[in-house]
């Protein structure tokens, strides 16, 4: 049975209570959209429409990756903190324009925290 992505995000924040450093994530993606992986457990999902496709684009770019192909899979080693902003593009409402601008202002951190050295594992 699949989680609902209310308590894949309940979950990730309680993951997220206890800081780190590195994470090594996976995202994957299915007919029915996008996941989230962290140690074999759903963080957070998006769905196949146009504001789930726009979360997934908004996520691959946080966490310096590709959006994997359907069936495919990538993984990225990023902080928690880089986490919570990915989180954050995944619950944005892509619909409402002013989303967009919140997803720059979050994706231009996730990639200042990350600096120049390369994270992304594929």
């Amino acid at each position: 049975m699949a989680i609902s992505r209310s308590k894949a995000l309940e979950h990730a924040y309680k993951v997220l209570e206890q800081p780190r450093a590195h994470m090594r994530l996976t995202l994957t993606q299915t007919n029915s959209g996008l996941s989230l992986y962290y140690d074999g457990r759903v963080m957070t999902r998006v769905f196949v429409n146009r504001s789930g496709l726009s979360a997934a684009a908004a996520m691959g770019e946080a966490l310096r990756v590709r959006v994997p192909k359907l069936g495919e899979s990538v993984d990225a080693r990023v902080s928690s903190g880089v986490v919570f902003r990915v989180l954050a593009l995944s619950a944005l409402d892509y619909r409402n324009e002013l989303s967009f601008q919140l997803a720059t202002r979050l994706i231009a951190e996730a990639r200042d925290m990350q600096g120049t050295r390369g994270t992304s594992e594929a």
